[in-house]
Formats: structure tokens, C-alpha cells, sequence
């Protein structure tokens, strides 16, 4: 019978090193391409921009709108509700 192969993790110190490797070479190829002039956010094209930017300004509007009570409608009236009042239209308070 075969024994079942046993896979094994890489240790700490080649993660380390490769790492540090990778970041090394991605370093420097983005150190050339600013070098010569290339935009590296091109996902690796050499393409240099050429015209010029465009430049657009965005305009909201906002409308703030202030609601000023009316004198003497914020104002509670105590005592019996005659039948003309009830129901007619809710008291306000400046609370509320």
C-alpha cells in the first residue's frame, strides 16, 4: 500500500522572504514605469495621457425652508372645548 502524501505548509521565514521579494520587485517596476514617464494605475500599459483634463463643476440646490409660526396659534387655551373648536383643527404647541 502507498502512504498518502502529506502536504506540507511553507515556514515562517520563506513567507518572510518572499514577501519582501515580491514587494522588492513590484517596487521597482513601478519605480520604472514613473521613471519614463508610463501612469501605473494603467494596469500595465505604457500609455501616457496626452489632452488636456476636464474639469466639471457639480451645483446643488438646496431649498432650506423655515417654518414661522403664527402669532398666537402656538398658544394653549384652557378650559371647556365648545363645540365650534372641537375637532376643528389640533392644538400646536411651539413644542410640538
Amino acid at each position: 500500500m502507498t502512504d498518502a502524501r502529506r502536504n506540507r505548509r511553507p515556514g515562517p521565514g520563506a513567507v518572510l522572504w518572499g514577501s519582501v521579494a515580491l514587494f522588492g520587485v513590484l517596487f521597482a517596476l513601478l519605480t520604472y514605469q514613473l521613471s519614463i514617464g508610463a501612469d501605473p494605475s494603467l494596469s500595465g500599459s505604457t500609455a501616457t495621457a496626452t489632452g488636456p483634463v476636464q474639469v466639471r463643476k457639480v451645483i446643488k440646490r438646496r431649498i432650506v425652508t423655515t417654518v414661522v409660526p403664527t402669532p398666537g396659534k402656538n398658544s394653549i387655551v384652557s378650559g371647556p372645548a365648545s363645540s365650534s373648536s372641537y375637532g376643528a383643527e389640533p392644538v400646536t404647541t411651539s413644542a410640538s
